[in-house]
């Protein structure tokens, strides 16, 4: 038998463990050096005299940055405003704008049909109740004061459940305190005897 033939049999009948070790070895060695990166990109490079005083401490993650008050406290949530101060500066063209979003339950003209919800007109200052036929739920009669004033007004505007939780009306609110604004002024434009604004503060 030529030499090359025995070359190539002793290579056939190469026991298994021949590979096996070297691939265990080569895999050991490659998990070993993604742990080491890990460790590093993770936790950062301890500087030998870092271990030996103590003076490394482990950081996870990235640091999320919190603005503090004058006080040192977290600052919370914004304070909420007013929109009955920004009346007087609203105009009935913005008002009737953003009234698009309450025109497909509210009709605003003298004698209009009720929809969803009722005809609006003389709405500004008029007694919480039953308006044009539109029977008013009771959540609503019990708002405290009982009548459309514009603190009462710019309220039920931001959020109709949190005045009257037991309500009819299904609308989230106007969020933006100048669009409460901007409402109302249309709404006094459609009231022939609006109350006089509140002095401003």
């Amino acid at each position: 038998m030529s030499d090359q033939a025995k070359r190539h049999g002793e290579a056939a009948i190469s026991p298994f463990w021949d590979r096996a070790i070297p691939a265990f070895w080569l895999a050991f060695c490659a998990i070993l050096i993604v742990n080491l990166i890990g460790n590093f990109v993770f936790h950062g490079y301890i500087l030998p005299e870092e271990a030996e005083h103590g003076a490394h401490e482990a950081k996870f993650g990235y640091p999320i940055e919190v603005v503090e008050e004058a006080g040192g406290a977290a600052a919370g949530p914004a304070a909420r405003v007013s929109a009955v101060s920004m009346i007087a500066d609203a105009t009935a063209a913005a008002g009737t704008e953003v009234f698009r979003k309450c025109a497909a339950c509210h009709t605003v003209e003298a004698g209009g049909a009720n929809k969803t919800g009722p005809n609006l007109h003389n709405i500004v200052g008029d007694v919480i109740g039953d308006r044009n036929g539109f029977k008013t739920t009771d959540s609503l009669k019990a708002i405290a004061g009982g009548k459309w004033d514009y603190a009462t007004l710019e309220d039920y505007l931001e959020d109709p459940k949190r005045l009257a939780p037991k309500g009819s009306m299904s609308f989230a609110g106007l969020k933006k305190p100048e669009d409460r604004a901007a409402v109302i002024k249309f709404l006094m434009g459609a009231t022939e005897n609006p109350p006089p604004l509140p002095a401003a503060q």
